[in-house]
């Protein structure tokens, strides 16, 4: 298993992610964390066309998604990606400004604690 510090030095010398997950249930409700992993890095990505993906992909500006199923879509989407560098260099800073603002735990410590409290207080 690689430790964190082996994960962030890969993830520098990467130019884009794939997250392309193929189609499950779990899918629907719920992102990877290579997803975040990704936008913590700066790093633009390719990503299942899930409904919650697209939307998280499209509001932050920081990737394209693809059909998983479909190789022709994903390697035209890597391939825009590697030929459009100032467009992925956006969408990379824009990853990272999404994960900075909205996708990181600190962001997310409030909604935790409110699941907890409600779990807690209907339980008893």
């Amino acid at each position: 298993m690689l430790t964190r510090k082996e994960i962030l030095a890969l993830l520098e010398k990467a130019n884009i992610g794939l997250v392309l997950y193929q189609p499950a249930p779990n899918h629907d409700e719920a992102g990877p964390h290579k997803f975040f992993e990704y936008m913590a890095a700066g790093i633009p990505f390719v990503a299942s066309d899930f409904p919650l993906w697209r939307g998280i992909v499209e509001r932050g500006g920081c990737g394209l998604v693809a059909n998983p199923q479909d190789t022709a879509t994903i390697a035209n989407a890597i391939e825009y990606l590697l030929k459009h560098l100032v467009e992925a260099t956006c969408m990379g800073m824009n990853s990272r400004r999404a994960f900075e603002q909205r996708y990181n735990w600190e962001a997310e410590e409030p909604t935790l604690l409110n699941l907890y409290e409600t779990i807690l207080t209907n339980t008893n």
